[in-house]
């Protein structure tokens, strides 16, 4: 794959990834489980087509039963290894098959629903999942945990993830708190705005997310526009190439000298996968999130923390 299609692969993720809302509860309990007489049999070989998908299933402490990946499955490293199965949308229906694949699960697409329904015909257990929100990477842990047998873990996970969000919170009660821009892509510029975990995250380090008012979870805006908003701080997650700058770097927008961000060097380039993958690691992107807004509170950010 040439880096322009990987570079347009990745933000087609990256956009599935944060585009939808979950209308979820706040701390909203997990379904009942089935009686023993009537609850199917937990599946022991697992495809996971989505990273968030992946991390859910790692901190459930359930890598030994994923038999296949989607191709941007990256992290742990032994699942990163394993077979991968094409996009988080188009898993291929022979490569499942193949593996004898008890459990698929997915992150929810309409663009995906034909082929997931023909999977389901041909026998295979699929589950759509929907990590876009904080709100909805929590429903997640319950929706996976409990169909495979570890419901109680997810709770555990749940109130960790909860209790560290929380003390991040803390932290900067009382703080300023600095427009921050959140660059997922860039020509044409796509930003993140209200609903997404990204929002969350900005707001919990103590920022303001200057394109608080878009119209969706992650949205095509004007260059003109976001300028305008006068940025104090810049998070750049939008070029996943190898080599692509990385820290703190003008890049780009240093042509924009008026800039708040640019004139006080607070402009960074992360590579995506710390930052964009909804998942069990809320809490620790969101520190590092916390160190580019406060770094009086939270320390600086190091060298490698902006990498893979």
């Amino acid at each position: 794959m040439s880096p322009k299609s990987r570079t347009r692969a990745w933000l087609h993720l990256l956009l599935h990834l944060l585009a939808c809302l979950a209308l979820l509860g706040c701390g909203a309990e997990p379904p009942p489980a089935p009686s023993a007489e009537s609850a199917p049999a937990i599946p022991e070989r697992i495809v996971v087509m989505a990273p968030s998908a992946a991390e859910i299933v790692d901190v459930l402490g359930l890598s030994d039963r994923v038999v296949g990946v989607g191709d941007f499955v990256q992290w742990p490293p032994r699942l990163a290894a394993l077979p991968k199965l094409g996009a988080y949308d188009a898993p291929n229906p022979e490569q499942v098959l193949t593996l004898r694949t008890d459990l698929l699960i997915v992150t929810g697409s309409k663009a995906a629903s034909a082929n997931l329904e023909h999977l389901r015909r041909l026998g295979i257990e699929v589950m759509e999942i929907d990590t876009t929100t904080y709100q909805g990477v929590l429903a997640s842990l319950h929706q996976v945990g409990g169909r495979l047998g570890r419901a109680e873990r997810a709770r555990g996970v749940e109130r960790g993830i909860r209790t560290k969000m929380e003390g991040i919170r803390r932290r900067v009660a009382g703080a300023a708190r600095p427009r921050v821009l959140f660059v997922v892509g860039q020509n044409p510029l796509y930003v993140a705005g209200p609903g997404s975990h990204v929002d969350e995250m900005i707001a919990a380090a103590g920022g303001r997310n200057v394109a608080a008012d878009a119209l969706s979870p992650y949205q095509l805006v004007s260059l003109e526009a976001m300028l305008d908003r006068q940025p104090e701080v810049i998070i750049d997650v939008s070029d996943n190439r190898p080599g692509a700058p990385r820290g703190r770097a003008a890049g780009a927008w240093g042509q924009w000298s008026f800039l708040p961000a640019v004139k006080q060097r607070r402009v960074y380039h992360v590579d995506p996968v710390r930052l964009v993958i909804p998942g069990p690691r809320l809490p620790e992107m969101t520190e590092l999130v916390g160190k580019l807004i406060h770094p009086e509170v939270f320390g600086e950010a190091a060298a490698e923390e902006f990498l893979p």
